[in-house]
């Protein structure tokens, strides 16, 4: 039975809440400040206008026609309301107006006209008081139009300042709490390895747990290519759109909701997750996809270029997140944390599923037969040309004899998926403390994740590109250079040869750049990736990147794109120069890994990507 969550009243009055509501609406942190102030302004005009009874439908209209944010603006208009228009801004239009057109006076009594009004002298009556006040309601019409303007131009103002002010304190205090989670998992790395060293003094083991799962997976295999879909942090929105597009069942519909929703509606606002749950519910309620009958595990081959690898498919204890028997060794971002914690909860499932490497003892062995079978799916994604199959091990023999192959692996290590695997290791927290008859064997204290052996991936080069010389001319950059490189002119464009050299795009030409030697010396496992070395003898001292994470001056290229793309990004006047790296090896990262250390940002692509949508985990 879950446990039943009270609510704490809010302390404060009634009028100060609704204050609130209001408030955020009309400046609403996650929003373009240009629009929300245009919105606003557009608001605060009709409603001071005499449009008394259609002020929100029209200020409806008008941003609906120059796609501003309809809230705001909405909103606003209600500065002008009976007390105020009565009040203060007709009274103050109609003094404006008579100050610069200066009517006749009125030469009846209005009061006395009015009272005569009758259905029979309705028409008479009215062309009396236009011929004898016309300049009166001209002048009204004029000065409200000035007032109008003139408090328009004040809140849009007012709006534009509020909100570029919430934000930049939103952005603190989210850059607060993202560094404090941050220090949160250096402190929680540096216990990991303690509490390792511990275990080790004490002569006990890590062992590596994994369990089968009732998947939830495409019914019609012909349909699987068109489901599944690219991880859903390898793509911005609009690009998200495009692949949608012509695709109902498209698993990003799943992942990357908001493309179905507004695009001013942000990608983490609250309907995002629930629009993803109510996508997922109804390719379910339309067998589009259905559970597995029994707990089953599955390996998953990927092709790229002639290469394969291999991967089994199975789920992970949240446990071994936090024990240290999965390794990472990258620093998560604290929004994107949140952001898949929220999408796992709300949906029930992971969606996607964690990229483990393991060293390999024998274990590819007993699930490397399965490919003799007839696979479940078997297809070529369209748009890279890369193989995806999938077998399904349904027999409880060969289950259990996998499951007991992988109790020999002391640990495995996080090549992709930081985000998602921190997501599913919390998510489970949360459950647990929901449950009251909570007993460890639960669905949800499991995450999805598919282990490949360390000798079947290959690590792809990671390249960085630079918006600007930071002053320097090509020669001058180069001459800067030579005090940190032996630097050779190449003939052409070409990959670095080896570990220690990074080659060079600039003003055309390519060249090799080897570390000097006395760079070299007494480094650590982080310290002496190429990487690493970049960053602190180059990109800080010499263009002032200290965070390369968060940096405008740089841009990073996955090594999928070639060569060709830095080439590119150069020759267009993009950026200035481009600088392509050796690939970092697995058993750097591994080491790294198990140094309990944490690898510099932007350090290691995987190619091909794990396709989500073909084997979900639900909670449940």
């Amino acid at each position: 039975m879950k446990k039943k969550v009270e609510r704490v009243p809010n302390p404060n009055p009634r009028y100060v809440r609704i204050f609130r509501v209001n408030f955020n609406r009309m400046f609403p942190v996650r929003q373009d400040a240009l629009k929300v102030a245009f919105s606003v302004a557009a608001g605060v005009f009709i409603g001071i206008w005499p449009t008394i009874g259609v002020a929100i439908l029209l200020t409806i209209a008008f941003c609906s026609v120059f796609r501003l944010p309809k809230i705001p603006g909405t909103v606003a208009s209600f500065v002008a309301n009976p007390l105020t228009q009565f009040g203060f801004f007709y009274p103050a239009g109609y003094f404006i107006g008579c100050a610069i057109v200066d009517p006749a006076p009125i030469s009846f009594d209005f009061l006395e006209k009015i009272k005569t009004l009758s259905f029979s002298n309705v028409v008479s009556v009215v062309q009396e008081l236009w011929q004898t006040a016309a300049g009166h309601f001209v002048s009204f019409l004029i000065g409200i139009t000035i007032v109008a303007a003139v408090f328009a131009i004040i809140f849009w103002g007012l709006a534009y300042g509020i909100v570029l002010y919430r934000r930049k304190r939103h952005l603190e205090m989210k850059n607060k709490f993202m560094q404090s989670l941050i220090q949160e998992d250096v402190d929680l790395l540096r216990d990991i390895r303690k509490q390792e060293k511990i275990k080790q003094e004490k002569g006990k083991q890590t062992m590596m747990q994994i369990y089968p799962f009732k998947a939830l997976r495409p019914v019609n295999p012909a349909e699987a290519g068109e489901i599944s879909a690219l991880p859903y942090d390898v793509m911005n929105r609009s690009e998200a759109k495009e692949m949608a597009k012509g695709a109902p069942h498209s698993y990003l519909r799943v992942t990357r909701a908001e493309l179905e929703l507004d695009d001013s509606i942000d990608a983490y606002d609250p309907q995002v997750y629930t629009h993803a749950k109510e996508n997922l519910d109804k390719m379910i309620a339309e067998g589009v996809i259905a559970h597995e009958k029994k707990d089953c595990l599955y390996v998953y081959r990927q092709t790229m270029e002639g290469r394969e690898q291999y991967g089994l498919v199975c789920c992970v204890r949240a446990e071994d997140y936090f024990n240290g028997t999965i390794k990472k060794h990258e620093l998560t971002r604290a929004d994107k944390e949140e952001d898949r914690l929220r999408h796992v909860l709300t949906t029930n499932a992971n969606t996607g599923p964690v990229f483990l490497t393991y060293r390999d003892c024998g274990q590819f062995d007993l699930f490397g037969k399965v490919r003799e079978r007839a696979p479940l799916y078997d297809f070529v994604s369209e748009k890279d040309g890369f193989g995806h199959t999938v077998w399904i091990i349904d027999n409880d023999e060969e289950i259990e004899a996998i499951r007991k192959s992988f109790e020999l692996i002391p640990v495995t290590y996080i090549a992709d998926g930081h985000h998602r695997s921190a997501a599913g290791a919390r998510a489970a927290l949360a459950r647990k403390e929901l449950d009251e008859n909570h007993k460890g064997n639960e669905e949800y204290t499991r995450y999805l994740a598919i282990l490949f052996p360390s000798t079947q991936l290959k690590i792809l080069d990671y390249n960085r590109v630079l918006k600007s010389l930071n002053g320097r001319t090509p020669e001058q950059l180069l001459e800067e250079l030579n005090l940190i490189f032996k630097i050779e002119k190449l003939s052409g464009m070409q990959s670095p040869e080896k570990q220690n050299q990074v080659n060079l795009y600039l003003a055309g030409s390519w060249y090799a750049c080897s570390f000097r030697e006395e760079l070299l010396q007494n480094l650590g496992p982080v310290d002496s990736l190429d990487v690493a070395l970049l960053q602190k003898h180059v990109l800080s001292p010499m263009f002032g990147i200290e965070d390369p994470r968060t940096s405008s001056q740089i841009d990073f290229v996955g090594g999928i794109r070639g060569l060709g793309e830095l080439v590119r990004r150069v020759d267009s006047g993009e950026c200035a120069c481009a600088f392509a790296m050796y690939p970092t090896t697995l058993d750097q990262l591994m080491a790294i890994a198990d140094a309990g250390e944490i690898m510099p940002p932007k350090s290691t692509w995987f190619e091909p990507k794990l396709r989500d949508g073909l084997l979900v985990h639900t909670l449940d």
